[in-house]
């Protein structure tokens, strides 16, 4: 497991948005801009289980997650791991990044009633690019 610098961390606690990437089957990248929270190491993403993001994490759980601050746009984090999911019936977690993204309750753009799932990264390599 890999860890993630204070720096790292400082970035994915900002209101940043990520780009999750996961595989198709046929191995080729799905790539998708998504709301993220840091638990420690770990990166957690609130997903509607209807969508294909989902279906990739669960078929195949390898995931990268690219992040850079649109303030200083040249540093950048890339971290590659591994996903495990688990039921969000309630929808804490996309309520939470509501609030941290949007200031306030989730506005409903998944659509009616979906189902929730937090996705968990456990990185295994992080990347940083800082400019000198």
């Amino acid at each position: 497991m890999a860890r993630l610098t204070e720096k790292i961390r400082t970035l994915f606690d900002g209101k940043n948005f990520a780009t999750l990437s996961t595989l198709e089957p046929d191995d080729r990248p799905h790539s998708t801009v998504v709301w993220v929270k840091r638990d420690g190491d770990d990166l957690l993403f609130a997903l509607p289980r209807s969508r294909r993001k989902t279906a990739n994490l669960i078929r195949d759980p390898r995931a990268a997650v690219v992040i850079f601050d649109a303030a200083r746009p040249y540093e950048s984090v890339q971290v590659q791991g591994t996903a495990s999911m688990d039921d969000d019936p309630h929808g804490m977690l996309i309520d939470e990044l509501s609030h941290k993204y949007l200031g306030g309750p989730y506005p409903g753009f998944a659509g009616p009633n979906p189902q929730w799932v937090i996705a968990r990264i456990t990185a295994d390599k992080v990347t940083a690019n800082w400019p000198n």
